[in-house]
């Protein structure tokens, strides 16, 4: 059983490498997916949307209405990616964006207008839940405590696929 078990992995970390590099390459984007987490696009995206991005290498590419995910600067949290839709854009490429379910913009909260260096890529493609996995499993902070529930979130995630397999295995017989 820990043959099979292993090659199963195997198999399905050589799938999900394929389809990254793939999607790079397909879609002209450095990181091609991306996880919904939070409720700022309610009704359009919800938490745990999976949604896969294609780069954006000028501003004629982008039009109102588009949904991007881009980089944020204070007083948001620096380097977090915020996934929001473009409300305005102004000459010289500088983005005004917004979550569907805030009545203002980002920039009225202090963000700077987005420039197309910060923009990560455009939505092309949502998954309803399937982001959900990661958004359990990773961890939330470096802090002894954020270390502590990653690993009990793992050791979870461990013994959900055992019992899995042993059912599994239960059924094949």
């Amino acid at each position: 059983m820990a043959e099979e078990w292993s090659k199963d992995l195997l198999y399905l970390a050589v799938v999900v490498f394929a389809v990254f590099f793939a999607a790079r390459y397909i879609l002209h984007v450095a990181w091609p997916f991306a996880v919904v987490s939070s409720w700022s696009m309610l009704p359009t995206l919800r938490v745990g949307d999976f949604v896969v991005l294609s780069g954006i290498s000028s501003c004629n590419a982008l039009e109102v209405g588009d949904i991007i995910v881009y980089i944020a600067l204070p007083p948001f949290p620096p380097g977090e990616w915020i996934i929001h839709r473009v409300a305005s854009i102004a000459p010289g490429c500088e983005i005004t964006t917004k979550g569907d379910n805030n009545p203002i913009s980002d920039q009225v909260y202090g963000e700077p207008p987005v420039t197309l260096d910060r923009v990560i890529g455009k939505v092309v493609f949502i998954v309803p839940y399937v982001g959900i996995f990661p958004l359990v499993v990773r961890p939330q902070s470096s802090s002894p405590a954020g270390l502590d529930l990653w690993a009990m979130r793992l050791a979870i995630f461990a013994a959900a696929i055992a019992a899995y397999y042993a059912a599994f295995r239960r059924a094949s017989r």
